[in-house]
């Protein structure tokens, strides 16, 4: 990390003066003081400084991430060369902007896969936005599999708790909808959808309100509201997250099936109609 790089010359000065003043003098302890100061001060403040830096030289991610990425997302594959460099700059940066809490999870840690594919569905939505984080919701827990909560006793894949800004997700349905987006309804992607009806509560959004709907999103889909909701694991699923999902994932037959939304979607998220 930058901060790391930035700190290091101040900890070895501070190190040299402490043996000179164990091996030689006691006076020099007097200059170990200062450096050791700045390098606690570069210590506490290196998530601001990181991510100052990175957000003016846009890391890049691994090869094997990368391949990833083009292999499972089509909104990527139809970027320009310089926005897919962009697009991961940001997968990057969202990674580095997220407060990541894996549970049960062998030694506690995240594969490196399953973060890139909840970042990628957070970055479409925003990819057109100078803010792309969700700062109410920096807060990710993952479990490996679905799991229950106190709000919602059995297992489901994926939920949204508001008021403590925080987004739940089973890492298992979320691979199984980045690897097979054609057949699998994805979590990740309907709960930042979700985020970013709430963080922009202003925009025009389509109503998805009506019974009917469900009908015209399965034909775009070819997912039953019965398949989506049992992906998730809850009932009563609200249609606009669901239309959001199918604009991203599906979008030649949602600009046929729906015209009009297709043009306020593609308005609302900067993107081409």
């Amino acid at each position: 990390m930058f901060a790391n790089r930035i700190m290091l010359p101040f900890v070895l000065i501070a190190a040299l003066f402490l043996v000179l003043a164990w091996t030689v003098d006691d006076k020099y302890s007097i200059y170990f003081v200062p450096f050791l100061v700045i390098s606690a001060l570069i210590f506490i403040l290196s998530p601001q400084i990181n991510w100052w830096w990175y957000s003016r030289n846009m890391p890049e991610l691994s090869v094997e991430l990368r391949a990833f990425l083009e292999r499972s997302c089509g909104f990527y594959r139809r970027l320009s060369a310089a926005e897919q460099r962009r697009f991961r700059g940001r997968v990057a940066l969202f990674n580095m902007g997220t407060d990541w809490e894996p549970l049960a999870f062998p030694e506690d840690s995240l594969p490196p896969d399953v973060q890139l594919a909840i970042a990628a569905q957070a970055v479409m939505l925003t990819f057109k936005r100078e803010q792309f984080l969700f700062e109410k919701f920096e807060k990710v827990i993952i479990f490996p599999r679905p799991f229950p909560t106190p709000e919602h006793p059995y297992d489901h894949a994926s939920e949204m708790h508001e008021a403590d800004g925080c987004l739940l997700f089973s890492a298992e349905q979320v691979m199984l909808a980045f690897v097979k987006p054609s057949q699998w309804y994805n979590v990740a992607m309907h709960e930042y959808a979700k985020a970013f009806v709430l963080k922009y509560p202003e925009e025009p959004w389509p109503a998805f309100a009506e019974e009917a709907v469900w009908d015209k999103l399965e034909a775009v889909s070819g997912m039953p509201r019965a398949h989506v909701e049992s992906v998730i694991g809850l009932a009563g699923v609200d249609g606009l997250p669901v239309a959001i999902h199918h604009f991203f994932v599906f979008p030649g037959r949602f600009a046929t099936v729906f015209p009009d939304e297709n043009r306020a979607f593609s308005q609302i998220f900067g993107l081409a109609v």
